[in-house]
């Protein structure tokens, strides 16, 4: 449990009030502080490491990738059409995930599937993604991503690294993007400490309509052989549900596969569409009329007001509209109902856009925490105050912003919002903190 400074407590209250930062603490459990509520957790099929996961998905996907960040191709960020590098507030192809991000030096790589003796499997892919977290989290590089798909029989796996990849990866002093080699199953003690598996976190919230997402920023990436999209573009449906592109991933079979489906609707004809996903986009600024379809921008406005109405008003509520799930491993694709017995909070309108909501906000808090983190250490380094003063402020800021990122991780499970209950994370953490005697963004108290 930490113990406070005492002089550190009024400056914290300060900073935050200042900052309108709604209250918030760690979520983790820990019986000695009561201000520290547990966050409930729903066990999914997935194996304990990701060493394990990866001897479950090798009879299909064959073996992960050896990731290799310097040879993976970035992702540039345009500016008025010209490459740039570094950390901006706008640019051509912000990555939309979560807030209107431009920030250089992610790289992502294609591999083709083979088993663990080197044989070709044509019919799988990898894709590894490199995320270069740098300009928005102080302390945090970034993250690695794997994803492996068989495009025949829909079987995907996903890998998440943790979010402390330095012992791995770098980045480079000139132009700032990702490099290094991240440990293979050949070491699995060294692979389970750079990866884990999905757990909680239902990744198809995001990759919903198939196992890629695609947006300007992330194919920026091209093949230099083809000038291709380095990330695959899967063609998921032909005009019938029941016999589309089948979609599993190998240990969430109890995972939300949900997406919306209107019989003749323009929108739905050449792939499934993830809702969720495209209110995520759409808050951090995207204009999908802008964009699709492709060389007729804007055409299908009708059929994408009639999407977006089923969203809102739910399937069970919308004639013609329904809910289907794809063809999976031992599954035809087929219209599901209330009796569904895998419904996530992400396929809930209301709730899919608090989630957003409170992602943007604790994003953006956490942001101006590290920036007064920053004007702390310049300050000190400028001598305008003492190193005393300077560990005090620090000690406190570290703190909350450890916590932001205790609630993110949180967070990213989706599964803590109850649709039966009307308080979210940052209500709960509220309530915590006001029990342990702060209240921050509503006046000190």
């Amino acid at each position: 449990m930490l113990h406070w400074n005492q002089r550190a407590v009024p400056l914290v209250v300060s900073v935050l009030v200042g900052l309108g930062l709604v209250t918030v603490v760690s979520v983790a459990s820990g019986k000695d502080d009561p201000a520290k509520v547990p966050t409930e957790k729903k066990d999914h099929n997935f194996p304990p490491t990701a060493w394990d996961y990866a001897q479950l998905v090798e009879p299909i996907l064959g073996v992960p990738p050896k990731v290799d960040l310097g040879e993976a191709i970035e992702m540039p960020t345009f500016i008025d059409g010209e490459q740039v590098h570094g950390l901006f507030e706008d640019c051509d192809n912000p990555s939309r995930l979560g807030r209107k991000n431009c920030m250089s030096g992610s790289v992502v790589q294609r591999y083709e599937g083979q088993t663990a003796d080197g044989t070709p499997l044509p019919d799988v892919v990898w894709v590894a993604f490199g995320r270069n977290a740098s300009g928005f989290n102080i302390g945090i590089l970034g993250s690695v991503q794997m994803i492996g798909y068989h495009t025949v029989t829909g079987a995907t796996a996903f890998f998440e690294s943790s979010d402390r990849i330095e012992p791995w990866a770098y980045l480079d002093e000139e132009t700032q993007r990702l490099k290094g080699k991240m440990p293979w199953i050949d070491d699995p003690e060294e692979f389970n400490q750079a990866y884990k598996t999905p757990r909680t976190v239902q990744c198809v919230s995001c990759h919903q309509n198939d196992p890629f997402i695609h947006n300007s920023f992330i194919d920026a990436a091209r093949m230099p052989e083809t000038g291709r999209p380095v990330v695959p573009v899967v063609r998921t449906r032909d005009m019938e549900f029941e016999t589309e592109l089948p979609y599993y991933v190998i240990g969430g079979e109890d995972w939300d596969m949900r997406t919306i489906y209107i019989e003749g609707n323009r929108c739905v004809g050449c792939h499934r569409i993830g809702m969720g996903t495209l209110n995520l986009f759409m808050q951090a600024g995207w204009n999908p009329h802008e964009e699709m379809p492709p060389g007729r921008p804007g055409k299908y406005q009708h059929d994408f007001e009639e999407l977006m109405d089923c969203w809102t008003n739910s399937p069970e509520k919308t004639p013609d509209c329904h809910w289907i799930i794809p063809p999976g491993a031992s599954t035809p694709g087929q219209i599901v109902g209330e009796d569904y017995p895998f419904k996530a909070n992400f396929n809930t309108p209301r709730l899919a856009s608090e989630m957003v909501n409170e992602d943007l906000q604790v994003a953006g808090k956490l942001r101006d925490l590290e920036s007064e983190l920053e004007k702390t250490e310049q300050a000190l380094r400028d001598g305008s105050i003492s190193s005393e003063e300077a560990a005090e402020q620090k000690k406190a800021l570290e703190y909350w912003i450890s916590v932001l990122r205790d609630v993110q991780s949180s967070k990213d499970s989706k599964e803590s919002f109850s649709s039966d209950s009307k308080t979210s994370h940052l209500d709960k953490a509220t309530q915590g903190a006001d029990r342990k005697g702060h209240t921050f963004g509503k006046g000190s108290q």
